[in-house]
């Protein structure tokens, strides 16, 4: 189990919140916190997903596509390999 120290308002906060009824302990509402920013960050990750796809479904539509080829494929990597190892970012970067 882990324990945090927490600068003044924050505890503040938790024990106002504590106080209200809200919580049974500062615990169960850091935690409550805690579950909040985490489902908020899987949104935005699913978000970003939903964006990508939504991106590529438009590609798509307008035809801008590459046809599939192990060859193609094997060139990819290769770049990415070799931006990787250089310590360069690939991230949207891969292309044929």
């Amino acid at each position: 189990m882990a324990r945090i120290d927490l600068n003044t308002p924050y505890e503040d906060f938790l024990r106002s919140q504590v106080k209200s009824g809200l919580f049974s302990s500062i615990t169960a509402a850091a935690e409550h916190a805690i579950r909040v920013q985490m489902i908020e960050q899987e949104k935005l990750r699913v978000s970003s997903i939903t964006a990508a796809i939504a991106k590529g479904e438009a590609d798509i539509s307008v035809g801008k596509t590459v046809s599939y080829s192990s060859k193609l494929m094997s060139e990819i990597s290769q770049k990415g390999k070799e931006k990787s190892f250089a310590g360069i970012s690939v991230k949207g970067d891969v292309k044929p």
